[in-house]
Order: C-alpha cells, then sequence, then structure tokens
C-alpha cells in the first residue's frame, strides 16, 4: 500500500471492498473508519452501486482493490455507475488514488523482465470471451512483448491456463524464462522462476491460482544470478 493509499483511507468515513482485501488492510486504518461494507467474489457491481450510493449521501468513502484501480479493477466502473445514476465525478469530488500494480510488484521480485515494452493479459474469461483473450495472447506472444498474465487459474476454468501455455509455446522457445509469484506480499507468498515447457505442469500445484501473476519472457530474456533480466537496450549503445 502506499502512503497516499493509507492516508486516503485514514481519511474515508466508509471502506468498500471485496472480504479479502478489507482483512488485508491493517487494523489501525480500518479501525479508524466509521463504517465497513464488504461483499464476497463477484460481487463487484453491489459493492461499487453501495459505495456510490453512500458518497451520493454525503459520505467521504473509499473503495478499496488490490493493485491499481485501473488494472482489472473497480476505478472504471464506479465513473460507470456514477455516470448512470446521474451525478458527475466533479460533484462528488471523486478521486481515483493510484497503487501498485500486480505486473511491478511481482516483478520486482523476480528481478527485472518487464523493462522494455510490456503488455498485460488477464485469462479470466468472467468479463472477456476466452477467444478474444486467446486471440490477444497470440498477437502479444507472436510480436516479442514480454507478457504479465494475470488470473491464470481457478477451480472453474483451468483450461484458460492449459489453452494460454500451448499458445506462448507456438510463438516462444520452450526454454523462455516465466516468473511465477504467488500471493506477493502475502503471509503465502513463493516466488519460482521456471522455463515456458514447464508451466503447464504446474497448474495443479497451489502455486498458480488467482493470486499467482506469471511474467513471461521474450526472446532476449535470461536468467543470471536467480534474476530475470530483459535488457533494455543500453548495451547496443553504451560499453559496460
Amino acid at each position: 500500500m502506499t502512503q497516499r493509499a493509507r492516508a486516503t483511507l485514514l481519511e474515508a468515513e466508509h471502506i468498500v471492498g471485496y472480504t479479502t482485501y478489507i482483512d488485508l488492510i491493517p487494523d489501525d486504518v480500518t479501525e479508524a473508519a466509521d463504517e465497513l461494507y464488504d461483499t464476497p467474489m463477484c460481487g463487484e457491481v453491489s459493492r461499487t452501486e453501495e459505495a456510490v450510493d453512500r458518497a451520493l449521501a454525503g459520505n467521504d468513502v473509499a473503495i478499496v482493490g488490490s493493485g491499481d484501480p485501473n488494472v482489472y479493477a473497480l476505478g472504471g466502473l464506479a465513473l460507470e455507475i456514477i455516470e448512470s445514476k446521474g451525478a458527475t465525478a466533479s460533484a462528488l469530488d471523486f478521486e481515483v488514488v493510484p497503487g501498485v500494480p500486480a505486473a511491478q510488484s511481482c516483478a520486482a521480485r523476480v528481478g527485472a523482465p518487464l523493462v522494455n515494452d510490456s503488455v498485460s493479459i488477464s485469462l479470466s474469461d468472467h468479463l472477456t470471451p476466452m477467444a478474444d483473450i486467446e486471440s490477444r495472447l497470440h498477437a502479444v506472444a507472436a510480436e516479442g512483448f514480454t507478457i504479465a498474465i494475470y488470473n491464470p487459474w481457478s477451480r472453474k476454468r483451468r483450461e484458460n491456463f492449459e489453452t494460454a501455455c500451448e499458445i506462448l509455446l507456438e510463438h516462444r522457445p520452450a526454454d523462455t524464462p516465466v516468473g511465477v509469484v504467488h500471493g506477493a506480499g502475502r503471509d503465502d507468498e513463493a516466488v519460482e522462476i521456471v522455463e515456458l515447457g514447464e508451466l503447464k505442469s504446474l497448474g495443479e500445484t497451489d502455486l498458480i491460482d488467482m493470486t499467482t501473476t506469471l511474467l513471461v519472457g521474450n526472446e532476449e530474456t535470461y536468467v543470471w544470478d536467480g534474476q530475470m533480466i530483459t535488457p533494455r537496450g543500453y548495451e547496443s549503445k553504451y560499453d559496460y
């Protein structure tokens, strides 16, 4: 959590969020709030509507999520709901407080895999059709981007992970480095660097779930001293 995010939460009268994310907030922050409102997974719309209604009633409200509000999160949904209610963002003094996206926090755990052009893709087909996800994955894998893959696995859609592994192997060698970061910053954090050809077999392990982010290297990515490195290009212009 950034210091700015912490300060914003401490100022909020009401804090709204997914139950797991509320539980991750430090006790001194939640204890400072007048009210906490949480919903289980898949309650994104109902809790965001609740947050907007509370704000329209004159309360100072914060919606919490993981990572950054603009990356597979509720920043856009909150604005859409405000608009649908005939209100305005300016009237509510609406603000998006930036956070640290999972791609960046997880990349830091394995070295420097994303320092050149990179793309983020979620394997969740809850809101995006799997056909679109597959098409995008083919495109970015073929073009040599490093790739941060969010939401790689759940009990209901293991096939998405397996399909993604197969698509990546169509475009990249089996020895391409992949950083696997489970539960970054949490008590059960686990970090491994594997080869792309090994990735599919990890789907049945505790390492791959909805809290895991995958960092897929490109043709230039290599592993040195336990660190994933994707060169930025300095070596072609400078001697060091």
